[in-house]
């Protein structure tokens, strides 16, 4: 009995079209070569006011496209007949709406064997260039824009003809405007024969065929590094009927073998090894008893050797066939219900004892099977990359994942169902790498989980960059990133689920952060946490994220705890007692997850950072028993405040500084009476936006001859120990080397900072006279006896400030 699975990814819907309202009404809107056909009887619309109404709102009649969000179109395609070559057959597109749907972009392709017999009148028809092999290079476009009604069905009709033999595929596809739902396309397929006879409508089932691609063809590996052979368990068991006939003797000369490769062509057209598909080798006999003599794998350049006996065929050698099949031990694609797709050669017949054939680089006859073949091999760098011999490296029996996908057949968008242990594929879905992968992901989090239950509560729609649920975010996040870690590149793109144009759906999980346009900030969303994970593993620097510790951490916390949220992982990763300090806190805050991050700051280092909303924090150490200062530069239209606390938690605060918009506040700290230490300076908004600058300084030492200090533009502050004898008057002079250099000088009076020992820019005791850009600036005064300090703000410029004492 199959071991219950969790629930939390299984939002398939019935794999049948939804019916089609079956009366059409009688009005018709009749153009040139071209009908459009309103009808009655398909569910009326639910989202009245579509306008004002949020997407989430709008999309509630849709159907659930699985991880592709909300479906608010059904479509079909269909050619009335199959034609010959010279012949015509009628082209018929219905499009059924769930929710009123404007400016809604309406595509038909036809491929470059296919033409329209008349230029439909309302669409725009232009041949352009295609990289899918099926389309022979190029297709037809009709394009129209059409306002969508849920309470109209349309059917378009339009003549075609088939101008040239092959297997084809007409495409019909909706993309809505954003907010209305995901794309959705239909295909049929036919054959196109030279008569009548040789001509079908669909795909036919059984075996198909595999033959020598052309001379001169260029193989090229699909991601730049090599693949390794899986273990070949899970195979299909040789078997025969055919009684032995050679001896132990010669048995070593009856030994003969079969090598070659097997490619498939890429969404591009381009040649790539099948690397870890199984090799089949078939014995022909009478009476349809053929002989499985042996099985393998295909290796990383798609290639085999398999060798067998030879003198078990009564009848010579044997008669040789090779099958190629997508389905090994790990994960297979089929078309329905165990119904794996099978390539067969031509015949090889009585091959001699002792030798070893070359069928030399086999490829599948028909175009449009090669998306099984796509999704198969995007399964394999999936397995390449996931630690381990199994899904789940933890595991000692592998799962196999099959993937339910046929060329002509759209199951309702593209999802997993852990029921089944079987992921399900739209058309076109299969050559889109990320979305593959991202139903893979959810299959190994299935694996990894065992027997628990996960409820996600998963909304209908939910999307990358929006607010969801915890639960929801962690496991569409996990597949999210797991859907761009396998590939090595933060960028997920789903061509076919568009949002605006055909360009697709692309999100990059490197470039978004705080104030990202478009996206929800925090842990219930699922693109937050697929950023986090993606910026916990990377090594590169960009925002908040300077942190990288590879896969090993990230993925070993995955596999040792059953976590329902984000949260959940990250206390799980403590308790396991990995980083879980400023660094990986960074990498997780330039992902809107703030779990306590307090960014560290380095002495006389500035960092640059975007608006403070929300508010940022940071840490700074003090080592030195001397004066101390953190400053903080806003943008000359902007007011953001500097705190100043004594906790992590930031429940002391020791004082603000409020210097107004365009002014550089600072916080000064008397280490001289205070203990050395941590602190949590904090910038807040007050007005205004843009990036600004802050930066913790401790001493340039005690003032003493004619000090200078180097500021260039990035450097806002340097602090000095003045320390003077009772009574003692005296002036300083700060003068810049350059005339864009415009210092502002201030001297903070240790006693009066006696209380909490920590002085703000407007709890100065004297602050110098304003001369302005490459001017020398000067404040004098008359203290008691002890050590001071003196703060220089370099407000512009870049170069050498020189100080005096007189």
């Amino acid at each position: 009995m199959r071991p219950h699975r969790p629930a939390y990814l299984d939002r398939r819907r019935s794999r049948s079209r939804i019916a089609l309202g079956a009366a059409f009404a009688a009005a018709a809107l009749t153009l040139s070569g071209l009908q459009a056909i309103p009808a009655a009887g398909a569910p009326a619309g639910t989202a009245a006011g579509a306008a004002e109404a949020a997407a989430q709102a709008r999309t509630a009649a849709c159907a659930d496209g699985g991880d592709q969000g909300p479906r608010c179109v059904v479509l079909k395609t269909a050619l009335d007949t199959a034609p010959a070559k010279g012949k015509k057959t009628t082209l018929t597109v219905t499009l059924d709406a769930r929710i009123d749907i404007p400016g809604a972009k309406f595509e038909i392709d036809l491929p470059a064997a296919l033409r329209f017999t008349k230029a439909p009148e309302g669409f725009d028809v232009a041949r352009r260039a295609s990289a899918l092999p099926d389309n022979g290079g190029s297709v037809s476009r009709a394009t129209r824009t059409l306002d969508l009604k849920a309470d109209r069905t349309l059917t378009f009709t339009a003549p075609v003809t088939a101008a040239a033999t092959g297997d084809l595929v007409v495409r019909a596809r909706v993309l809505p405007p954003k907010g209305y739902g995901a794309g959705v396309e239909d295909p049929a397929l036919v054959t196109v024969g030279a008569d009548e006879a040789s001509s079908r409508l669909g795909l036919k089932s059984g075996t198909y065929t595999a033959a020598p691609v052309p001379d001169g063809t260029t193989v090229e590996p699909l991601t730049g590094r090599p693949t390794s052979k899986i273990p070949a368990k899970g195979l299909a068991k040789p078997h025969s009927d055919d009684a032995a006939t050679s001896t132990a003797k010669s048995l070593a000369g009856a030994l003969s073998c079969v090598r070659g490769s097997f490619v498939y062509h890429d969404e591009d057209g381009i040649s790539r090894p099948s690397a870890n598909l199984q090799v089949q080798v078939w014995d022909e006999d009478p009476a349809n008893s053929d002989d499985l003599l042996t099985v393998g794998l295909t290796d990383g350049n798609g290639a085999y050797r398999l060798c067998f006996d030879n003198g078990t065929d009564a009848r010579g050698g044997q008669d040789l066939y090779l099958k190629f099949v997508t389905q090994n031990g790990q994960w297979g694609v089929e078309r329905d219900d165990d119904d794996v797709y099978e390539f067969r050669t031509a015949n090889f017949e009585d091959r001699g004892d002792g030798t070893t054939t070359n069928l030399g680089v086999q490829t599948a006859t028909d175009e449009r099977l090669h998306g099984a073949l796509r999704a198969y091999d995007f399964v394999n760098t999936a397995s390449e990359w996931t630690p381990g011999d199994c899904w789940d490296e933890r595991d000692w029996d592998c799962r196999r994942t099959d993937i339910n996908w046929h060329p002509d057949d759209d199951p309702g968008g593209a999802f997993y169902r852990p029921s089944e242990d079987e992921i399900y594929l739209p058309p076109q879905d299969a050559d889109d790498r990320n979305v593959v992968v991202h139903e893979m992901g959810h299959a190994v989090m299935d694996d990894t989980y065992e027997e628990d239950d996960f409820d996600s509560h998963c909304p209908s729609p939910h999307i990358i960059t929006g607010t969801s649920h915890v639960n929801c975010a962690w496991s569409e996040g996990f597949a999210d990133w797991y859907g761009v870690a396998v590939f090595g590149d933060p960028v997920y793109r789903d061509r076919t689920d568009t949002n605006n144009d055909a360009s697709g759906f692309t999100v990059d999980f490197e470039k978004h952060t705080w104030d990202t346009g478009g996206w929800d900030d925090g842990d219930a969303v699922e693109g937050r946490v697929a950023g986090a994970l993606w910026d916990l593993v990377d090594t590169g620097t960009e925002g908040w994220d300077a942190y990288g510790e590879g896969l090993s951490p990230v993925w070993n916390t995955f596999l040792d705890h059953r976590v329902t949220t984000f949260r959940e992982y990250w206390d799980a990763r403590v308790a396991d007692g990995r980083e879980a300090g400023a660094p990986a806190l960074g990498s997780l805050f330039q992902n809107t997850i703030d779990y306590g991050y307090r960014n560290p700051l380095t002495s006389h280092q500035s960092q640059t950072r975007p608006t403070p909303d929300p508010a940022h924090n940071y840490r700074f150490d003090t080592t030195k028993v001397f004066w101390s200062v953190v400053a903080l530069r806003p943008p000359t239209t902007a007011d953001y405040d500097l705190r100043l606390y004594d906790d992590e938690a930031q429940n002391n605060l020791l004082t603000t500084s409020v210097a107004g918009a365009g002014a550089t506040d600072f916080v000064a700290i008397n280490s001289n009476q205070r203990p050395t230490g941590d602190y949590y300076p904090r910038v807040s908004l007050i007005s205004g936006s843009g990036d600004y600058q802050i930066e913790a300084d401790e001493t340039e030492g005690i003032f003493s001859g004619s000090p200078t200090v180097t500021m260039g533009t990035d450097r806002l502050a340097a602090v000095w120990d003045i320390c003077l004898l009772n009574g003692e008057k005296a002036t300083y002079t700060v003068t810049p080397s350059g005339t864009d250099q415009d210092a502002e000088i201030f001297v903070l009076d240790a006693d009066r900072s006696s209380g909490d020992n920590v002085v703000t820019r407007l709890g100065a005791t004297a602050t110098g006279d304003a001369g302005g850009p490459g001017a020398p600036e000067s404040v004098t005064v008359d203290l008691p006896s002890g050590c001071h300090g003196l703060v220089v703000v370099n407000k512009a410029g870049n170069g050498t400030y020189t100080l005096t004492k007189s």
